[in-house]
């Protein structure tokens, strides 16, 4: 039922604009040209006007064969020629109305070819009505006026059949096109949905944020950080340092470093409040646009607590363990000491005994000296005005003895003098530490150097060997504590991987870098880089009086 009131609505709306313009001069013919309704020919032409649009209203046009409805353009034509016939005293030009039937046919599903023939024919029927009946061979060259509405019509069928396919190309563009974007749409939903479900998964908050700091796109792990950062109160904000307590200032919040054009990671923040506080591992990277310009930003965020309280748990661990080694160890010490230098002097293969226990003792308690250094991430350091190239000639000179027996020569080659402000103790620790090191990797003997210059910036201090090396991976992991590579426990080179662990942690307690460059086989380059004139101002003040 629906499909038949469209389809007679659409032939209503085709016949309506002639049958307005015909009833319209019908009406006002009695005013403006007397006479012209009661001529019979005229009132036939106006007649069947009326009724092929009371046709197009009650003829059930679905249920007859297709193109039976092009039946009313045709019979138009007929009507259009009798109202011109009996109006051409009066009203001549309403030959024009023949536009009305032409438009309907070439908008019709007609081949081109059959619309212009109908147009033709149905044409030239309007002009030619007369002669149907008064045909004058004599009068044939002042017939040829006849032709020139047919041939209007036809230069207009022409141009609307063009624009037609013209529009009907634009229209199957614009469903092409639509079909398109509707696809795209479709698998752009069907992706979103597996993003959404994929960030939803993992345990690892995401939140991007637009240039104004406007959430655009976040998961259920991070909703969750979220309220943990704001507790009860949506206006609180429990964000806090490392400490724990310390309320983390605005400038220094993930989002808003972020937005400031900051690149980080694995930056500890903790949020909440009591039992239910979590630390949070934090990267930040900021998007930008084709400008350059910063129009967004993606955090991510870890939840580490239980890995930060595992590793403040073996932190307590080793420094209650070392202390409680430390007591006994210096005791043993003690009286080892006291029976070598007892009155009695012991035979020489006790006294040899007593000394190998000496020696292990004390490398005992060097091992547990190591230990309390490593206990936390930070040491304490005092530092002050120290000449850096006497520290090296120092370490050279008590490192000399040990690099003859490994058959090591020993280079050193520092600006003189090199003031600056350091912890004295801390970096001939560090020294030390770089310098044996380059000894006891050195088996084969050879060559260990020691450089230092001064920069602009900095004080570059080289410690470089040609002994066994290391991959490039074990180079990254060399500051590790604990770690020792492959070759060493295969060399059974002594070490328990602590000494590079204390190393790096002075070192970025002075405010400064440690880096490594190796290659198996040949050698290894250590580079300590410290601020000019000690400029420990990045360094936080609790590294500079915390105890081991």
């Amino acid at each position: 039922m629906a499909s038949r009131f469209t389809i007679n609505r659409s032939v209503v709306l085709c016949q309506i604009p002639l049958t307005v313009i015909v009833v319209v001069i019908g009406v006002t013919a009695p005013v403006l040209r007397p006479g012209l309704m009661s001529n019979s020919t005229f009132d036939l032409g106006f007649s069947m006007i009326l009724l092929l649009l009371a046709l197009s209203v009650v003829v059930p046009w679905r249920e007859l064969p297709r193109g039976s409805l092009l039946v009313v353009p045709i019979l138009d034509f007929v009507a259009i020629a009798l109202l011109r016939a009996g109006a051409t005293e009066t009203q001549p030009a309403l030959g024009v109305l023949a536009v009305f039937p032409v438009l309907w046919l070439m908008r019709s599903s007609l081949p081109t070819w059959a619309a212009l023939v109908l147009t033709w024919t149905g044409s030239l029927l309007v002009t030619a009505w007369p002669l149907l009946f008064s045909f004058d061979p004599s009068r044939m060259r002042s017939y040829l006026g006849i032709l020139l509405l047919p041939i209007v019509m036809l230069c207009i069928a022409v141009t609307i059949r063009v624009m037609s396919l013209s529009a009907r190309a634009r229209d199957l563009e614009i469903e092409r096109k639509d079909r398109e974007l509707t696809d795209l749409l479709r698998a752009a939903m069907d992706r979103e949905r597996v993003l959404t479900a994929i960030l939803d998964t993992v345990d690892v908050g995401l939140t991007a944020v637009d240039a104004h700091g406007n959430t655009t796109l976040t998961n259920r792990q991070q909703e969750l950080f979220n309220r943990l950062a704001t507790g009860h109160d949506t206006h609180r904000s429990l964000y806090f340092g490392a400490d724990r307590t310390t309320p983390l200032p605005l400038e220094k919040r993930p989002i808003y470093r972020a937005l400031t054009g900051q690149t980080y990671a694995d930056e500890l923040i903790w949020v909440g409040e009591g039992d239910a506080q979590r630390a949070l591992s934090t990267a930040a990277r900021p998007i930008k646009n084709a400008d350059g310009r910063i129009a967004g930003a993606l955090i991510v965020c870890s939840d580490v607590t239980e890995l930060v309280e595992a590793v403040t748990a073996k932190d307590a661990f080793i420094s209650n363990i070392s202390h409680e080694f430390h007591a006994p160890l210096t005791s043993v010490l003690g009286y080892l000491e006291l029976v070598m230098e007892d009155e009695h002097p012991l035979p020489a293969h006790l006294k040899g005994y007593v000394d190998v226990a000496g020696r292990n003792a004390e490398r005992v308690l060097h091992l547990v000296a190591d230990l309390l250094s490593t206990a936390g991430d930070k040491v304490r350091v005092h530092p002050r005005p120290v000449d850096l190239a006497a520290l090296i000639e120092m370490c050279v000179r008590s490192n000399r003895l040990r690099a003859q027996r490994n058959k090591v020569k020993l280079q050193s080659d520092a600006q003189d003098p090199l003031w600056t402000l350091i912890d004295p103790l801390r970096i001939s620790q560090v020294l030390d530490n770089l310098v044996s090191n380059a000894i006891k990797y050195s088996p084969g003997g050879g060559v260990v150097s020691i450089h230092a210059e001064e920069t602009e910036t900095c004080i570059n201090l080289h410690v470089e060997d040609r002994g066994m090396g290391m991959t490039e991976q074990e180079a990254r992991q060399v500051f590790s504590r604990f770690y020792r590579t492959p070759a060493a426990r295969h060399a059974d080179i002594e070490g328990a991987g602590l000494g590079l662990a204390i190393t790096k942690s002075i070192v970025e307690s002075h405010g400064g870098a440690i880096s490594c460059v190796s290659s198996p086989g040949k050698g290894s380059r250590f580079t300590v880089s410290l601020p000019v004139n000690g400029d420990v101002s990045r360094v936080p003040q609790d590294s500079m009086e915390e105890s081991v």
